[in-house]
């Protein structure tokens, strides 16, 4: 009698389970909540810049790679802040509140084009923007 009540109990637990269950949102994948303005931008040789906003407002730079190469360190700077400048010698990323990414380049003194990727990230959220340069 206990086996029986046990195991209609678990079966009950089984079928609440999978009844639930919404297959349409698979667990661990949000929505874009960054919601950004311009993902690519293209930009002439010369010094450019572009503010990107977003109408979220909780997101932080979790990548930079100027032409694939990503050992830009952020050392102190804190991504999660509402300001805060992320400075090279080819580019300046600067958050000025919670919702304004300004970018900028400088001129492409090279015969090649420039690609910047910044990857920001809320919570399980990915997004990112690719910025290229043209060659001079």
């Amino acid at each position: 009698m206990k086996s029986t009540l046990n195991s209609l109990l678990l079966l009950v637990i089984l079928l609440t389970t999978f009844a639930c269950s919404n297959s349409d949102s698979p667990i661990g994948k949000w929505e874009d909540n960054i919601k950004l303005s311009k993902k690519t931008v293209q930009f002439s040789a010369d010094s450019n810049s572009v503010i990107i906003t977003t109408k979220g407002e909780w997101w932080w730079i979790n990548n930079v790679s100027l032409d694939g190469s990503t050992t830009f360190d952020f050392g102190d700077i804190d991504t999660t802040k509402s300001n805060f400048v992320i400075e090279d010698t080819e580019f300046k990323i600067e958050r000025k509140n919670t919702t304004e990414i300004h970018i900028e380049m400088t001129k492409n003194q090279t015969d090649a084009e420039r690609v910047l990727r910044i990857g920001l990230e809320a919570g399980d959220y990915f997004d990112g923007i690719t910025i290229t340069q043209a060659a001079n």
